[in-house]
This record gives structure tokens, C-alpha cells and sequence, in this order.
């Protein structure tokens, strides 16, 4: 069931597999925090370094539990009123 640091997948696809059984037997439901794409990767790999292998989405992929964390607020004024509001 569970992950290890340095655990290695043929794909993206069975990456992601082993993230929906993980979903499945823990009831949490995991969202991308943070990732870098393969395809932007390479872009900015320098002639002559090898490129990452396409048949991987992400460079790399920090997921994140939806249902833990800080609320976030939507309102990013919180001050006094702007003059200018009627």
C-alpha cells in the first residue's frame, strides 16, 4: 500500500495508479502542490545534457493531502475599506 523514498515507477501511469490505491485504502484524496512538467523541462536543458524521457509527465511532483492544511482566505484585502468603494 504505502510508498518509500526512492521507490521508482515504469511510468507516470502506474505513479499514478499507486496514488489512487493509496487514495482508495486510506480515504484521503491527494492534490498536486507543486510540479514541473517533463515538456518544460526540456526545454530548458542545455545542448548536449540528455533530456528527461517523455513517457513521464513530471519532472517532479509534490502532492499534497486535500483535507489537511490551513484554510485559505479568499479575500486578500482585509484593511480598511479603499476610499474610492461606494
Amino acid at each position: 500500500m504505502a510508498m518509500s523514498v526512492g521507490d521508482e515507477f515504469e511510468s507516470y501511469e502506474s505513479f499514478n495508479c499507486k496514488i489512487e490505491e493509496i487514495e482508495r485504502d486510506t480515504n484521503c484524496v491527494f492534490v498536486i502542490d507543486n510540479s514541473k512538467t517533463v515538456e518544460s523541462a526540456n526545454k530548458v536543458i542545455k545542448q548536449g545534457q540528455k533530456q528527461y524521457d517523455a513517457k513521464f509527465k513530471y519532472r517532479y511532483v509534490k502532492l499534497a493531502c486535500k483535507h489537511y492544511g490551513t484554510a485559505r482566505n479568499s479575500t486578500k484585502c482585509q484593511g480598511e475599506p479603499r476610499p474610492n468603494q461606494s
